[in-house]
């Protein structure tokens, strides 16, 4: 019986597929240890977050009011300990601080807000946060509204009861003790009113976000940052293994009885990549499956997005695997290469928190232009849409498509590249 190429191509799949499983060591790299590390950091994470230790806030800082009520502020929020201010004397440089990722927020208080609460008028205290951050602008707003609070205490008491005693005439012709006990007496109604400003306070927080077209949201459940990150590192430690692999049956002459078999090469080299493609499509069902029904991890919406960026990524993958394999001159250098090129590509790709819970690919400047040259920041920003925005396939059709880029330059230089014998 003879077999058309779809067939062929399956069953070199197929026979390669149940060499990948016999194999346990390659097993436990793609599937065991993401999923071990991910548990791992994600339950470490959030019992530092829960408790407090270590966690601060960068913010930066600036007070255009250099009055009373402006510099309380400022010398609040100097001393709150979760934060960590950076005094600025520009809008434009703390905008600047936050665009760098150097700051959270950037807190501009006013000018003319002291005297805007003396004469009972409004103001508002911006708090901008980059799009990257917006999991911290609740945070910082709300304790914005405490430091806030307080301080215009002063201000609201001292306008109420100037207000109340210039409506009664017998007050300006009464000695200062009696003065005094008639203040004292009115305190009640202006405690009443503070209540009143507590729940509408006089100065609002307005928070504005920077947006961005390719936004990674920091999530609220550090699972969704960390597994798709380990997923996404993990999935390219295959190239060693099928770089290797594929070396090995050369030396040993199994690629030349596959030629002599009535099998186009490009059936044979089809097969062995959908193996492996078809292993990644495992790990990531495997791993985020987990993740969602013992950590409550969100998946998104749209299986078909989650399903295309997988296999998008196992392409990718199993391209640079062909290509390392015909780059390399043993099997023992081309699994070498492919654990160090696992490790490096994962850290510049930004698969690894470096001392800042916003990635790489997503901080700005030169570090974000060189990270995106890496294909696992764009899996990382498709996930990330898909788990943290709930967007659809046609939102990371632009991070396919990168990925198929990478994919047809890694395929076309193996082809050019590889000898079957």
């Amino acid at each position: 019986m003879k077999l058309n190429p779809l067939q062929m191509t399956l069953a070199v799949a197929w026979k390669d597929l149940q060499v990948i499983f016999k194999d346990r060591g390659l097993l436990i790299v793609i599937i065991g240890l993401p999923l071990v590390f991910s548990v791992f950091n994600g339950f470490v994470n959030q019992n530092l977050s829960s408790s407090g230790e270590g966690v601060t806030f960068p913010v930066a800082v600036v007070n255009l009011d250099q009055d009373i009520y402006g510099d309380q502020i400022a010398s609040i929020l100097e001393s709150i300990d979760v934060l960590d201010v950076t005094t600025l004397d520009s809008l434009a440089a703390a905008e600047q601080h936050v665009l760098d990722s150097k700051a959270l927020a950037a807190i501009m208080i006013p000018a003319g807000l002291t005297q805007n609460i003396k004469d009972y008028q409004s103001s508002e205290i911006e708090v901008i946060v980059d799009t990257t951050q917006q999991q911290f602008a609740s945070i910082v707003a709300s304790l914005m509204k405490d430091v806030v609070g307080p301080v215009i205490v002063q201000g609201e008491i001292s306008y109420a009861i100037r207000t109340l005693l210039s409506e009664i005439p017998e007050f300006q012709q009464a000695d200062p003790q009696t003065q005094n006990a008639l203040a004292m007496q009115n305190f009640g109604v202006q405690m009443a009113q503070v209540q009143k400003m507590i729940s509408d306070p006089w100065v609002k927080i307005e928070t504005k976000i920077f947006e961005d077209e390719e936004t990674v949201v920091i999530p609220d459940n550090i699972f969704a940052m960390i597994v798709p990150s380990f997923v996404v590192m993990f999935a390219f430690f295959i190239v060693g293994a099928m770089s290797a692999e594929l070396l090995k049956e050369r030396q040993e002459g199994t690629l030349r009885r596959l030629i002599a078999a009535p099998l186009h090469r490009w059936t044979i080299i089809a097969g062995k990549m959908l193996a492996y493609i078809g292993l990644v499509l495992i790990q990531v069902a495997i791993i985020f499956g987990v993740a969602n029904l013992f950590f409550d991890m969100p998946v998104g919406n749209s299986l078909t997005g989650l399903l295309a960026v997988s296999l998008a990524l196992g392409l990718t993958a199993t391209a640079l695997g062909m290509l390392v394999a015909s780059l390399a001159k043993t099997d023992k250098q081309a699994d070498s290469t492919g654990i160090l090129l696992g490790f490096v590509l994962a850290a510049v790709g930004g698969c690894f928190m470096i001392g800042t819970p916003v990635p790489l690919y997503q901080q700005g400047g030169m570090v974000q232009t060189i990270s995106r040259l890496i294909p696992h920041a764009h899996a990382l920003i498709a996930y990330g849409k898909l788990i943290n925005q709930n967007a659809g396939l046609l939102d990371v059709l632009p991070q396919i498509g990168l990925l198929m880029v990478y994919t047809l330059a890694f395929f076309a230089i193996a082809v050019w590249r590889f000898r079957f014998e």
